[in-house]
């Protein structure tokens, strides 16, 4: 993902979180992979389930396009800052662009677990 290890380190908080964008998705993918609760919710959530499975790990100023091959296994595609995404409205493309990638991969099936209940797809959620 180009955008993780060339954009993003070059971020600056757009919400004023005293944290850089890249600390933030570090300490995402740290709690997330880490078995930590994901917050699932309206204001702050850090998964929204998508149409086709697919889902955005998101923080205040970053936001992760992927789908989960199987519970608790999240393969993110695209990333951008929040601002963008929100700016340009981009949330359709990179669904799907995620969609077009997923699909062209050898997987076996079921690709992707198509279910938008946030328990089938992590062990450890909660709403704030």
């Amino acid at each position: 993902m180009k955008w993780l290890t060339e954009r993003l380190p070059k971020e600056i908080s757009q919400w004023g979180v005293e944290s850089t964008p890249e600390e933030q998705v570090a300490a995402l993918l740290e709690d997330f992979c880490g078995g930590g609760e994901l917050a699932v919710g309206p204001r702050f959530h850090i998964l929204y389930p998508g149409k086709d499975g697919v889902w955005e790990l998101k923080s205040p100023d970053a936001r992760i396009f992927g789908w989960f091959v199987h519970r608790d296994c999240f393969v993110g595609y695209v990333g951008d800052t929040a601002e963008r995404v929100k700016k340009y409205g981009l949330y359709a493309g990179y669904v799907g662009e995620t969609i077009r990638f997923r699909d062209q991969l050898p997987l076996d099936p079921p690709k992707f677990i198509a279910d938008e209940d946030p328990h089938a797809v992590v062990s450890a959620y909660y709403y704030p």
